[in-house]
């Protein structure tokens, strides 16, 4: 059983304005509603009169790429929720980057707040073009709304983090100068994919 989780406004921020009580027309301003939502489906399987999660999946192959088989952290991974991430996918993310990535310390950093915790986001006040991790990077990658496009090539994107010079290019981290280039593409293009223009988007294979 797949379930989708889109959190409401009320549950990413407290929201509203607090109105002075006992007669004050007083006004104290309260945090804005915030517009940025995240997004992540997880699968679960019945467990007697309950059900079991099994997987959870938000931003393409971070939980695959970054944590080992060993020790079962794909498993633990795929049975937390969001907010456990600092503790468990966030060190399997720093592990990876320190070897076999060798990235530096400061661009570990970018991408672990880039990546922790795993939820797909999008602004929901912006009307430009979806694009993978466009709130995470303020539109840099083409598009202040977030989420993805179909077209998007997430995995060359997310390739481009890891072993490339995208962090730095961004000037969000000097450049460590260990960039792996042969692994920044995993040299599969959309030539197989026919998108429409209207729902559901997704057309027959070419």
């Amino acid at each position: 059983m797949k379930r989708i989780f889109i959190p409401t406004a009320t549950a990413i921020v407290a929201a509203g304005v607090v109105i002075g009580c006992g007669g004050s027309s007083s006004v104290s301003s309260a945090p804005p509603k915030s517009t940025v939502i995240g997004l992540w489906t997880t699968t679960s399987i019945p467990n007697g009169a309950a059900y079991t999660q099994i997987d959870r999946l938000a931003r393409p192959a971070v939980n695959e790429v970054f944590a080992t088989v060993a020790n079962n952290r794909h498993q633990i991974n795929d049975e937390d929720s969001p907010p456990q991430d600092q503790f468990n996918l966030q060190n399997d993310i720093d592990g990876f980057l320190v070897s076999p990535c060798n990235r530096s310390q400061a661009i570990r950093q970018v991408i672990e707040s880039v990546l922790v915790p795993d939820v797909m986001k999008a602004d929901l006040s912006k009307t430009d073009s979806a694009a993978y991790l466009g709130v995470e990077t303020g539109g840099a990658t083409g598009g202040h709304f977030g989420g993805r496009k179909l077209s998007d090539d997430v995995v060359d994107i997310s390739l481009g983090i890891i072993f490339g010079n995208t962090i730095p290019a961004l000037g969000l981290a000097p450049d460590d100068g260990n960039e792996i280039p042969t692994l920044t593409n995993d040299n599969v293009t959309d030539a197989g994919k026919h998108f429409l223009s209207t729902f559901p988007y997704l057309g027959n294979p070419l």
